[in-house]
């Protein structure tokens, strides 16, 4: 263990119970902070988007998302092993372009923060009336997620992101216990299905951009120096762990949205509203609380991949918290402040819309290249067998039929909004 996470442990041994919650941060943490990065405020309102406007037609995506995930973390996982950050091996692969391409992708990555922090923003307005404005909340959210950064050591990241990713989203598995879940139409809902309707084709590639995101394949690739990890099934254990929490979840707060919301557009505290039904008004406080925090937490950790791809793309080996990646990290941060505060004042987007639309250009655009990147890397740095290339070619094309048949239902969305 490095001298880093031995002065760690020092720490916690000072904590009751600080060893076992630093070992299984050591162990899952990576997981952990994926699971972070996927559910922000823009999963929330995309997962009750969904579940309020489609019932449970579109529950099948997040199986098909588990499956595609899996894939896809397992190869990111060999490269690190490897210690072959993707990004290095883009820019090598495409040496006249190969940098522009990386940096491209670093700043649409920033999307989610430009939405998580719109969010952000619209959720500190709401609970502190006396600031009453959005503006205001933007720039204190964004100045929260330079100070994650700044914290520098990888465990206490790890566990502020838990921590927040465990508060908002848990409550949702309780809820369905006290509703009267028509379990038959679930069921139903878990049998694939497509139509041409572009509401529903842009519902899909956000549900994939939301959960399958790109950024953790590049955070992961480039983790070898900081976790030490040689063993894949580590990485494996640690993946199937976050990935299945995640989804897990998000299944429930999909399942009690079509439940409990109305069909309609929604509103910032529109996923909140079940938990007030059910528990008080006061639930709501803690909702919009909740969201808040993990509208920072995923903004930030979802930059975390950005702080690698950035400096890889110019030839620098970068490390988790070294000067190279904060400095990219915090410079994104401030451009998606910046980037959000004029979209919401002189465009139709509103903090929620921007949630929902921004992880689906992610899911369009950014997938696809990740993941066939992905097939290139790993094929190079380690030996694939030809069933596990089916596998992997077989993710690759779903995702990529997927961008292609949705971009263009997604353009229309956004020319509608805007």
């Amino acid at each position: 263990m490095s001298e880093r996470s031995a002065t760690s442990s020092e720490i916690v041994q000072a904590v009751p119970g600080g060893e076992a919650i630093h070992d299984a941060l050591y162990r899952y943490g990576l997981g952990v902070l994926f699971a972070a990065n996927v559910f922000g405020a823009g999963s929330v309102y995309i997962l009750a988007d969904t579940g309020a406007n489609f019932a449970f037609s579109l529950l099948w995506v997040l199986p098909l998302a588990f499956l595609i995930d899996i894939a896809l973390h397992d190869m990111s996982a060999r490269l690190a092993v490897a210690n072959e950050p993707l990004a290095d091996y883009i820019v090598d692969r495409l040496p006249i372009g190969g940098t522009g391409v990386v940096v491209s992708m670093s700043l649409m990555s920033a999307l989610w923060a430009v939405s998580n922090y719109a969010v952000a923003g619209a959720a500190l307005a709401w609970l502190v009336p006396v600031f009453d404005d959005v503006i205001v909340g933007i720039v204190l959210a964004a100045g929260a997620g330079i100070a994650i950064v700044q914290l520098k050591v990888y465990d206490r990241v790890e566990a502020a992101i838990a921590a927040a990713v465990f508060a908002v989203f848990g409550s949702y598995g309780l809820l369905l216990a006290g509703l009267d879940v028509p379990w038959q139409s679930v069921a139903a809902g878990l049998q694939p299905m497509l139509e041409s309707e572009i509401g529903y084709l842009t519902a899909v590639i956000a549900l994939l951009g939301t959960t399958v995101y790109w950024p953790n394949f590049f955070i992961q690739s480039s983790i070898r120096p900081t976790k030490e990890w040689s063993d894949i099934w580590r990485y494996r254990q640690d993946n199937a762990v976050g990935i299945a929490t995640t989804l897990l979840i998000g299944s429930f707060v999909m399942i009690v949205s079509a439940v409990t919301l109305s069909e309609g557009e929604m509103t910032l505290t529109g996923p909140g509203v079940p938990l007030a039904d059910i528990l008080g008004q006061t639930a709501l406080v803690v909702f919009m609380l909740a969201v808040f925090l993990a509208s920072i937490t995923s903004a930030t950790g979802t930059l975390f991949g950005a702080g690698f791809m950035m400096p890889q793309s110019l030839g620098r080996h970068t490390v988790f918290g070294d000067t190279a990646f904060r400095r990219t990290v915090v410079g994104l941060i401030v451009l998606s402040a910046l980037t959000a505060l004029p979209m919401l004042v002189y465009t139709g987007f509103g903090p929620v819309q921007m949630a929902i639309i921004m992880p689906a250009v992610n899911g369009a655009i950014g997938l696809p290249i990740t993941v066939f990147a992905l097939i290139g890397a790993v094929n190079r740095h380690d030996d694939v067998d030809w069933y596990e290339n089916l596998g992997f070619l077989a993710a690759g094309v779903v995702l990529l039929v997927g961008s292609l048949l949705t971009v263009q239902s997604l353009y229309e969305t956004i020319v509608t909004i805007l």
